[in-house]
């Protein structure tokens, strides 16, 4: 199956998300590509809509809806993270209407403790009422909210939705071993933790944002910030320099 999938907001520029507990535009992320991931590894293509740098919050929107619909996908996903005083999941479909994997995706956040909040009706999202395909909005949960954040797991959330789209379960991407490792950055910030990650696996580690390559024989792991497109099956990506070497860090013990 070949899935559209969309972050919401942008990292930078005038779509950037909310701001609580966490943020938004970095939580989107981190479900969202840990999401791309697993699907893939379940053999599903994945095209990502996201944008990390926008002028406007229009242009946000076009260039995510716009990508979708050029992609000739058979369904269309876009994670975002509420704000504003509650707490739970939902889930936005055009009309209201009960689309399974909608429901699916909303009863297995619930699993997890997160608040019901139901099925609900999208048709005044510009991304649900313009994308071509069938398409679903998911609020993850509440980043203002302790309770939801004190709750908050990158791999169940992202189980979670990976399983509500496909039936499927994947615990693990596992690195394809016909595959060797490259690690991709894309600015001065993030190359010392790029290059430690790279030095700890013994591959080279290139500068995206110079280099252009087929990335194609290659398992890339991409670090921190920036825009990485299709090819990346492992973001680690922190919502400041430090955080992005705490995930590298945590990322080679559980190798070890």
């Amino acid at each position: 199956m070949r899935f559209a999938s969309s972050k919401g907001h942008t990292l930078r520029g005038a779509d950037y998300g909310a701001s609580g507990i966490k943020e938004e535009s970095i939580l989107v992320r981190e479900v969202g590509y840990k999401v791309d991931e697993k699907l893939r590894s379940l053999g599903h293509e994945v095209i990502d809509c996201c944008i990390n740098e926008a002028s406007t919050v229009g242009e946000s929107l076009s260039y995510r809806v716009n990508v979708a619909n050029n992609s000739n996908a058979d369904f269309f996903f876009e994670i975002h993270f509420n704000c504003g005083g509650g707490h739970g999941v939902e889930v936005f479909t055009y009309g209201g209407k009960e689309v399974p994997q909608a429901r699916n995706i909303l009863n297995n956040i619930v699993a997890l403790g997160y608040t019901n909040r139901g099925i609900k009706d999208g048709s005044n999202l510009y991304v649900v009422r313009n994308t071509s395909m069938i398409g679903i909005l998911i609020e993850v949960a509440f980043i203002d909210s302790q309770e939801d954040m004190d709750r908050y797991n990158t791999e169940d959330l992202a189980n979670a939705i990976v399983k509500g789209l496909t039936g499927q379960t994947v615990t693990e991407t596992k690195q394809d071993p016909k595959k060797p490792y490259i690690v991709c950055y894309n600015n001065e910030i993030d190359k010392r933790a790029a290059l430690y990650l790279s030095e700890y696996l013994g591959c080279k580690a290139i500068d995206n944002s110079t280099v252009r390559m087929d990335y194609e024989p290659y398992y890339p792991i991409c670090v921190g910030g920036g825009q990485f497109t299709s090819y990346c099956k492992k973001l680690l990506r922190g919502d400041d320099r430090f955080k992005t070497m705490k995930l590298v860090a945590d990322f080679i013990e559980e190798r070890r």
